[in-house]
């Protein structure tokens, strides 16, 4: 038997926020990736639902519930690199 998914709750103006980031046909595909998983872990998808329909790793979906949760939006933008 499958256990439920970890409860995931964006905030209303994140959602909101992602929501128009999928709008936008200026912002990376990266950028809409990361979108998609988090509005689909807050539909209630499990992250190996959202990982198979988006074509992805379960591994890449946990890796950005994890810094959703941990930083919110500015979470999802790509980390500064050296070089």
């Amino acid at each position: 038997m499958a256990r439920k998914p970890a409860p995931f709750n964006l905030t209303v103006n994140d959602q909101l926020e992602l929501e128009s980031w999928l709008r936008t046909s200026t912002l990376s595909q990266n950028l809409v990736l990361r979108a998609r998983i988090v509005l689909a872990l807050n539909a209630g998808e499990s992250p190996k639902v959202v990982a198979e329909r988006l074509g992805t790793t379960t591994a890449t979906v946990f890796k950005w519930r994890n810094r959703y949760t941990e930083q919110g939006l500015s979470g999802l933008q790509d980390a500064p690199r050296p070089g």
